[in-house]
């Protein structure tokens, strides 16, 4: 229905800087959103100069520290799925955050980490009211097979 409603709980849950967008290729009447796949072998992580970019210990999400990244665009350019975008920081409130001259917006990666620090699960899915976006293991054909016949 194109409400958004995944897009601001997502914002709502990253203090305002949403790392979902809903976009991606359409095939017939689905549109598959471009989101983070968390590879077994994430070529993402490789170059990246601060280890921003790394494999969560617990559930294995590969996840972005926001406070260690300097904004490179090395895991950006390596992301084979472009699932990581360059995003301009915003405060709590929604202002950007600027450079220390107070002149250029900071830039710094983004991508979904099927909000990891949710107990819930992640946030976009939970809020669509129309049951119209939801997760589902690309690997797993007979779910997937009964996503496309529902």
């Amino acid at each position: 229905t194109r409400c958004d409603d995944c897009v601001r709980a997502c914002a709502n849950a990253h203090d305002n800087n949403p790392r979902f967008l809903r976009h991606g290729p359409i095939h017939g009447k689905y549109m598959i959103a471009n989101a983070c796949m968390h590879c077994a072998d994430p070529v993402c992580m490789i170059e990246c100069p601060t280890g921003a970019i790394s494999r969560d210990v617990v559930g294995g999400e590969v996840v972005i520290n926001d406070q260690t990244c300097v904004g490179c665009t090395q895991c950006a350019n390596n992301c084979p799925y472009d699932a990581i975008r360059m995003v301009e920081v915003r405060d709590r409130i929604g202002n950007l955050i600027r450079d220390e001259n107070g002149r250029l917006p900071i830039q710094q990666a983004t991508k979904c980490d099927l909000c990891v620090e949710q107990r819930i699960g992640p946030a976009c899915q939970n809020a669509c009211p129309h049951d119209a976006l939801f997760r589902v293991n690309m690997t797993d054909l007979d779910s997937l097979g009964s996503v496309f016949n529902r």
